[in-house]
């Protein structure tokens, strides 16, 4: 089975649609689609339903147990593949890195040009995950995601910590009110990144709304950190997210609730711990725990 029609599969449903994937990475549709085909039958079964009306693209069962399981796959043998590949002395080589949409857009992309000056050698790759990493495929990839429990196999390196709290704009607090306890947040307009938040990135960006009597389908869901900050400075309604993002973004918002503290999530570099000896990956760190640390300083 050849690897890079599985990493394809994988691109494809993160992409939305065929024709936006071949668009991404120049290629002619039907060689995605070519590509797709071969794969289901090596496999054996269908991974996606083609069927008229439907828009975009809709996973099987199978299509959907595949989809969960390829980013510790293709994780495990990226990492393979840069081991024998790179060379740490002359930091050379490739590197897959798993993070969050909004860390990929608002934080590292800006950084990227300065770290391909001092490493020209090096090749990063990043790929989004916005759900939480399991224990098992943390220690098979590399990923900047938020701290957890001490693992004998994975080694966690801290770069910046974010610390949460509400936003909106100025003219819908003039328009609404502003709130003056945390229960006045029901009569307000709620925007979050996922009602289903326990299986996120973040399990905890919905705190504000523990013990409080609001039904899920009377918040607005905007599963995109950046579109929440546009939602919100838009008048749109009050969101929960960190300051850093929030400043990161460029946009001016008013906290909402000040004395309420959310939580703080400090993001890490995380990889396995064979690779705690090598250099080149000990350069990556080094260059992101001083980038992080001073973005919007």
């Amino acid at each position: 089975m050849d690897f890079e029609y599985l990493k394809n599969f994988y691109e494809l449903v993160l992409a939305g649609s065929v024709r936006k994937l071949a668009e991404i990475k120049d290629i002619p549709v039907g060689k995605v689609s070519r590509q797709l085909s071969v794969l289901e039958r090596e496999l054996g079964t269908t991974l996606l339903e083609r069927k008229q009306g439907i828009a975009g693209l809709k996973l099987t069962r199978q299509g959907q147990i595949l989809f969960g399981a390829l980013p510790g796959i293709i994780g495990s043998i990226e990492n393979v593949k840069a081991m024998m590949g790179s060379d740490p002395n002359l930091n050379k080589g490739e590197v897959t890195i798993y993070t969050t949409s909004s860390l990929i857009e608002d934080w590292i992309v800006p950084i990227l040009p300065s770290f391909f000056e001092e490493y020209p050698s090096i090749h990063l790759n990043f790929l989004r995950h916005d759900n939480l990493l399991s224990e098992e495929m943390k220690a098979r990839v590399i990923s900047i995601t938020p701290k957890s429990e001490e693992l004998d196999n994975i080694i966690q390196v801290p770069l910046r910590d974010f610390h949460v709290g509400l936003w909106a704009s100025s003219e819908y607090l003039e328009r609404y009110g502003i709130p003056k306890k945390q229960t006045d947040l029901i009569r307000h307009r709620l925007l979050v990144f996922a009602k289903d938040f326990d299986k996120m990135t973040y399990p905890n960006i919905n705190w504000h709304l523990k013990n409080l009597d609001i039904k899920s389908e009377d918040l607005l869901c905007i599963n995109s950190s950046a579109a929440l900050i546009k939602a919100a400075r838009n008048g749109l309604g009050i969101i929960s997210l960190s300051a850093e993002a929030i400043e990161a973004s460029g946009y001016s918002l008013v906290r909402v609730l000040p004395d309420l503290e959310g939580p703080m999530v400090t993001m890490c570099l995380t990889y396995p711990t064979y690779f705690q000896q090598n250099k080149l990956i000990k350069n990556i760190e080094d260059f992101f725990k001083k980038k992080f640390a001073n973005i919007n300083n």
